[in-house]
């Protein structure tokens, strides 16, 4: 698997243990010896990997602190190994916390709570102080316990989960939005028993989800569930006998299908050789045309990731005969003026694409139109030199439309002429922490803030109509000192509601060219 991984990229593989000692492996069933994972690792780095990724959980069942230091002391030896072929070898750690799983042998296993999460990240935490070739991730304590909350649930956890949405929560898997205390205060309205969702099962006690046939019945998970408990090996039963799991009983072509698969990929994997990969020359690029694009409705909630990509999905369907960078991250070459934040519409932004053949920018345009994604638009599009400078550094500006819920006209233009006649605006505003931390996935520093004048970035901040149920604003910031006013630094000096105004890009205006005519 190695070699054929390695014919594409020699970033880095990934390797799962998921427990360090070998007591605690024979609880979960997963009998990897320390020296099997320790040569995984030195083939790899022979075959010119950088990195090795390893995975690891804590709060397992009858886990202990020495078996948290076997982490510490595996990576470290995994470290040595590494280091031994390439002296700038390295190991990214990934730890997460266990969250026991309905239809698993685990299902009746306490989960830890988040003060006990914490502390045991600390042990970590101060073991791997020790180097910085050891990068130290974690899964934040606070998700994993919103996760051990609902995860075992009954109906019960619906009126928690809709409190707590009620109390602001909404992206819960991203650290840096995880509302903990919308559900701390949703936990406290609904009564919610947090003891009780996180407690150790009886086996004999019946679960919100018995009802369900998964085709393993539930006397199996209580056998295997025992067997962890003293530590026995159970065989993967593609290797051994049948475990007599229940689904052979239900289901035999399943596990037919998935022997048969086996013994095939057995023998595939023994008559394997690798072959050279063939040699491959990117076309040099002969055209480049630049889209106005725009979105509005769902899609505003994208990413600028999946935005983007959703556009070079959408170029890939319409046979654009995209031109590709060199090396093993071979990408597309897609340009996008700016980066546009979750929750904004647009109208007015622009997309580079490098072409390899030629096509009439009128054929590819409406090849576009017709397989783009609701809500996604493509105004015009047109030829542009091909040594035409970056898109991103062509611009010069971006003029904006805030539409806002009816209020005070006076006093919000009142608001507008006092912005407008100064010759300062201050506001603080978020900038990156140059600080380096000592490996990757160490609790961040909190971003810290700047003060920063913006008045010579607002070109224009006009009410352009009003009724007593809406009004709009027009706003126009220009580049000063390669920075730009933002949407939201407005919506607070003007006192709206950040989350009852809608924000729509007009135009990105250019260095290089006019606006492009919507044709």
């Amino acid at each position: 698997m190695a070699d054929k991984v390695a014919d594409i990229r020699r970033s880095g593989l990934t390797f799962a243990p998921e427990a360090a000692s070998p007591r605690l492996r024979a609880v979960i069933n997963k009998w990897i010896p320390d020296e099997g994972l320790l040569e995984m690792s030195a083939e790899a780095f022979k075959k010119g990997w950088k990195h090795v990724e390893c995975y690891f959980m804590i709060g397992l069942p009858t886990e202990r602190d020495e078996d948290i230091e076997a982490i510490v002391d595996l990576c470290f030896r995994n470290l040595k190994v590494g280091k031994a072929i390439n002296p700038n070898a390295k190991i990214n750690l990934g730890v997460s916390t266990f969250v026991p799983k309905p239809f698993t042998p685990f299902q009746w296993a306490e989960q830890i709570g988040m003060e006990e999460t914490e502390r045991r990240q600390r042990i970590l935490d101060q073991g791997f102080k020790k180097t910085s070739s050891i990068k130290f991730g974690r899964h934040h304590a606070k998700t994993t316990f919103i996760e051990g909350l609902i995860t075992r649930a009954d109906r019960r956890c619906a009126d928690l989960i809709e409190t707590a949405w009620k109390n602001g929560a909404r992206f819960e898997s991203w650290d840096e939005l995880c509302n903990l205390g919308a559900w701390q205060k949703a936990i406290e309205e609904t009564n919610y028993d947090v003891e009780f969702a996180l407690r150790e099962r009886d086996p004999e006690e019946r679960l919100p989800w018995d009802h369900i046939d998964m085709l393993v019945p539930k006397e199996w998970f209580q056998e295997d569930w025992a067997r962890a408990m003293e530590y026995k090996h159970a065989l993967d039963c593609r290797a051994g006998k049948c475990h007599l799991c229940g689904v052979i009983f239900k289901e035999q072509e399943l596990c037919s299908h998935m022997l048969k698969n086996q013994r095939k990929g057995r023998i595939e994997e023994k008559e394997w050789t690798p072959e050279p990969m063939p040699e491959y020359v990117e076309p040099e690029p002969i055209q480049r045309i630049r889209f106005q694009i725009g979105r509005t409705c769902e899609p505003r909630f994208l990413s600028h990731l999946e935005w983007m990509n959703a556009w070079i999905r959408t170029l890939r369907r319409a046979r654009a005969p995209l031109s590709y960078s060199q090396g093993f991250h071979a990408h597309p070459k897609v340009n996008f003026a700016a980066a546009l934040p979750v929750g904004e519409e647009s109208r007015g932004d622009y997309m580079d694409i490098t072409l390899k053949d030629f096509v009439h920018p009128s054929d590819l345009l409406e090849r576009v139109r017709a397989t783009l994604p609701d809500g996604f638009l493509a105004l015009g599009a047109e030829d542009i030199p091909l040594r035409t400078p970056a898109l991103m550094s062509s611009v010069s500006g971006i003029q904006y439309s805030l539409i806002a819920d009816g209020q005070n006209a006076e006093e919000l233009e009142g608001l507008i002429s006092t912005v407008m006649a100064s010759e300062e605006v201050m506001i603080e505003r978020k900038v990156k922490n140059k600080k380096k931390g000592r490996g990757r996935g160490r609790q961040r520093a909190p971003k810290k803030t700047a003060p920063l004048n913006i008045r010579p970035m607002i070109h224009e901040l006009t009410l352009s109509e009003y009724t007593d149920q809406q009004l709009t604003i027009q706003f126009t910031t220009h580049i000063h000192e390669n920075k730009l006013a933002k949407p939201k630094e407005i919506i607070h000096l003007l006192r709206l509601d950040p989350f009852a105004t809608r924000i729509v890009k007009c135009q990105t205006l250019l260095e290089d060219q006019n606006a492009l005519v919507a044709r």
